[in-house]
């Protein structure tokens, strides 16, 4: 059982319940400010798999999928701003449905992808001909058999839905070639919205939290954690990554979208 007191952050024992919200805590680390509930996600491993995929869920899926094509080709123009995709090796982190692992494809990439949920597993599988896998980038599938393989790794809203965000950023550093980029968009911590919800809990005394529980939920594959934009940046420069850089196509202030490489020595 995670001690939800060390920081998920900085790893300093220095955390505390800040907001008491709809079945979670909110905890905040007095050292770095990082925000996080306490809840984790269970990932059985060598579990055998049985079909999951129904008709309900492909409806649902299905539904989703316009809106979410055109927000990651808008990631994929983003990507060709600052490298070639034709060609490379990419590997992209919490794949969903496998939308974006298809663009890649179609725009001539050698694709990898990461997604933890076997629905989408399926669906991608049945679709668009992916073979997604389930194994964390920091698992040994990972960490032994790709160290230094991908041109390109990409994590699009997965950041805040990982267990640990440090261990995810570590791995994909670690399988990044030297130069290799990485790009990611999280929700920020800065927002308008979030400093809102912070204030209707304060003003209400905890008893109107509804627009922070709208931002978390201990529920699997949910939001754990939200970072600002300056424990972002330290983060992915301690994990290895340098030329950080908010993109210039995307103007929510809503959200940080990032592109950064690993350095080369």
């Amino acid at each position: 059982m995670y001690d939800f007191t060390k920081c998920k952050l900085c790893g300093e024992p220095t955390a505390e319940v800040k907001y008491r919200l709809k079945q979670m805590s909110l905890y905040a680390c007095s050292t770095c400010d990082f925000h996080y509930i306490d809840a984790l996600d269970d990932y059985p491993a060598n579990q055998p798999e049985v079909v999951l995929l129904n008709e309900n869920h492909r409806k649902f899926i299905e539904s989703k999928l316009p809106q979410n094509r055109i927000q990651l080709q808008k990631n994929l123009q983003f990507i060709r701003t600052k490298t070639e995709v034709a060609g490379g090796h990419c590997l992209d982190i919490g794949s969903g449905a496998g939308v974006f692992p298809a663009l890649l494809q179609d725009a001539g990439a050698e694709v990898e992808g990461i997604e933890p949920q076997q629905v989408f597993r399926e669906f991608g599988r049945e679709k668009y001909q992916l073979s997604l896998k389930s194994e964390l980038i920091d698992s040994p599938f990972w960490q032994e058999g790709y160290q230094e393989v991908f041109d390109v790794v990409t994590l699009w809203d997965t950041l805040e839905h990982v267990n640990f965000p440090v261990t995810t950023l570590q791995g994909a550093q670690r399988v990044l070639k030297p130069g290799g980029y990485l790009f990611l968009d999280t929700p920020s911590r800065d927002s308008f919205f979030y400093r809102a919800s912070e204030w209707s809990y304060r003003w209400s005394g905890g008893n109107k939290p509804l627009l922070l529980n709208t931002l978390y939920s201990p529920k699997p594959f949910r939001h754990k954690q939200l970072f600002t934009r300056k424990q972002l940046w330290a983060l992915l420069e301690d994990c290895g990554f340098a030329d950080i850089e908010q993109s210039s196509l995307h103007r929510s202030g809503q959200k940080l979208v990032i592109a950064c490489r690993k350095k080369t020595c």
